[in-house]
C-alpha cells in the first residue's frame, strides 16, 4: 500500500523546510501550499491524506469548510503560540489535534489517528458541543 500524501499550509519558509524534511520520510509526497486556493486546488486534485495547517494562514472557518467538503481529509491545525482556546476551537471545527508547527511527534500521530477519530473523544471529555461545529465564526471566537 502507497504511503500517502500530505499538504503544508505555512507561511514561514524555515518552518515549511522542516516539516517537509521530517514529513518526507513518513509520507509519499509532501506538497505546500502558499495560499489557501493553492490548498483547495491542490485537495480538488489530489488525494490527500493529512493537511498541515497553520492557522496564521487559514482560518477556523476556512478548516470548517474544508472538512464538510473533503471528509476523508484529517487536518492538524498548528500555531507558532498554541494555547488552549485555540485547541478547543480547532477541535471544534474537526481538525484531529493543534500543536506547534514543529511537534512532528503529535503531527505524525494525528495522522495515525485517522479521519475524525480523535473528535469523538474530545467530545466525550469535554463536552458534546465538540462534536458539532459550529458555522460562521471567526478566529476570535
Amino acid at each position: 500500500m502507497p504511503l500517502p500524501t500530505v499538504v503544508i499550509a505555512q507561511n514561514d519558509p524555515s518552518i515549511v523546510r522542516e516539516l517537509v524534511h521530517e514529513l518526507d520520510l513518513h509520507f509519499a509526497r509532501v506538497a505546500v501550499a502558499e495560499s489557501v486556493m493553492e490548498l483547495r486546488t491542490f485537495l480538488l486534485l489530489h488525494v490527500v491524506r493529512l493537511a498541515v495547517l497553520d492557522l496564521e494562514m487559514v482560518t477556523l472557518n476556512e478548516v470548517h469548510q474544508l472538512m464538510r467538503t473533503f471528509s476523508n481529509l484529517t487536518i492538524v491545525c498548528t500555531h507558532r503560540t498554541p494555547d488552549e482556546p485555540m485547541w478547543m476551537a480547532a477541535l471544534k471545527t474537526g481538525a484531529v489535534e493543534f500543536c506547534h508547527p514543529m511537534d512532528i511527534s503529535a503531527i505524525l500521530c494525528a495522522s495515525r489517528k485517522g479521519t475524525r477519530h480523535h473528535v469523538p473523544v474530545a467530545a466525550k471529555i469535554f463536552g458534546s458541543d465538540l462534536a458539532m461545529p459550529r458555522v460562521g465564526f471567526s478566529a476570535s471566537d
